[in-house]
This record gives structure tokens, sequence and C-alpha cells, in this order.
């Protein structure tokens, strides 16, 4: 007898709302910028920025949740999707490819 699947979410790894603030750089760019991480799972993220980022570029993301109990995340992202949205802010998709 076959389970079935009784959910739309077919990702290997779950997806976590997180509403935390992260800084980012640019691969071969000068300067930090600041976003707002919206969700996390093991192998992607979204957040929202003031700028479009090219897609295919790599950054490093940082979150801090500034509590005792977590170390600062940080990784290498490749952008992979970059939407306006809809208050002059961009949602960002990115696949991450390291940890660091």
């Amino acid at each position: 007898m076959a389970l079935e699947q009784h959910y739309d979410e077919k990702r290997l790894f779950c997806r976590l709302t997180v509403d935390a603030e992260l800084t980012y750089t640019i691969a071969g760019e000068d300067g930090t910028y600041k976003g707002q991480c919206r969700n996390l799972s093991h192998t992607g993220i979204q957040f929202v920025t003031d700028q479009a980022l090219p897609e295919g570029k790599a950054i490093e993301v940082v979150i801090d949740t500034k509590s005792v109990k977590f170390n600062p995340m940080k990784a290498v992202v490749e952008v992979v999707r970059v939407e306006p949205s809809g208050d002059s802010r961009y949602k960002t998709a990115g696949i991450i490819k390291k940890y660091r």
C-alpha cells in the first residue's frame, strides 16, 4: 500500500519563516547592504532588499539574530530570482552554495 502525499510542498528541506535583519556583500564589490530575511531552508533563502540584484550574482549573507543562543549564520548565496515586492523593494531568492 503506497502512502499518498497530502501536501503541496515537495522540497527536500522544509522552509522556515524567518523575520530577521541581514547584511550582505556583493562579490567583487565594496560595500555592505541591508535586507530583511523572509524565509530560509538548508539550501535556500528569500529576503527583501532595496536594490535589484543581478541573477547569477554571488553574495555573502550574514544573518545575526543578536541572540546569545545562536551564532550569526554566514553563507555564500547565488541569486536565482528577483522580483518587485510592490513597495519599491525587491524579493530576492537564492541558493545557498556554502556556509562559512
